[in-house]
């Protein structure tokens, strides 16, 4: 049976806070379970840390002088930052917690945090980081898996169809015989779109029989007489 292998010592987290006592308290507990760990002391030295090196989860505090925790958040989502963060405050109310989620932080903690609950929330954003990145990859593949393959005129000429159209809310139909790559032509068009991020949804309407095709496609109600 092959052993999922242990990440924790391969992590990175980032510790943002200005109080230090929090901040010894928190590298003594994640250092212990074998994390690597880096501190701010404030929001800027934070965000010039971010923007420097990579980290897999980060603890920020919210109130904070120069700048608080909302606007690191911020500020790392500008700076392409992907990794999760795990808000802690002392002040902390259900409407900073939603406020901060609506931001995009995975979690919200009060402090004194709770060393079980601190512990499974860092495991819980890693897992997360996990599958966005195996998200990515699986892209990735998938892109490479239904590529557009040739450089002649006809097949530059339909990329730059692709291209132009795409970006557009313009309705496409694509025509052509058998296995010349209709479906690529729509994967492509999805790919480029605005979209992309949402599934695209193939649907054979020549083998849905001409009386169901309509509520195949739109659903209906069933009357009660």
């Amino acid at each position: 049976k092959k052993k999922k292998k242990n990440t924790q010592c391969m992590s990175k987290i980032l510790i943002v806070d200005d109080e230090k006592s929090i901040r010894d308290t928190l590298r003594e507990i994640l250092e212990y379970e074998k994390y690597t760990v880096e501190e701010a002391e404030d929001g800027e030295v934070a965000l010039a840390k971010l923007k420097a090196s990579s980290y897999d989860v980060v603890l920020c505090d919210i109130k904070m002088p120069k700048k608080d925790g909302t606007e690191v958040l911020d500020g790392a989502q500008e700076l392409g930052v992907t990794a999760p963060f795990i808000m802690i405050s002392a002040h902390g109310t259900i409407d900073t917690a939603v406020e901060c989620t609506k931001k995009g932080a995975f979690d919200f903690i009060q402090k004194p945090p709770d060393l079980n609950r601190l512990l499974l929330a860092i495991r819980n954003a890693m897992d997360k980081s996990d599958l966005v990145q195996e998200t990515k990859t699986l892209r990735k593949k998938i892109k490479k898996t239904f590529d557009i393959v040739g450089e002649s005129e006809g097949i530059m000429e339909i990329k730059n169809t692709i291209d132009k159209v795409a970006p557009t809310e313009a309705r496409v139909l694509i025509t052509g015989g058998n296995g010349t790559g209709k479906e690529l032509v729509a994967r492509w068009l999805h790919e480029k779109s605005n979209r992309s991020s949402g599934q695209l949804v193939e649907v054979n309407c020549a083998a849905i029989p001409a009386e169901l095709i309509e509520s195949e496609l739109f659903g209906h109600e069933k009357v009660m007489v």
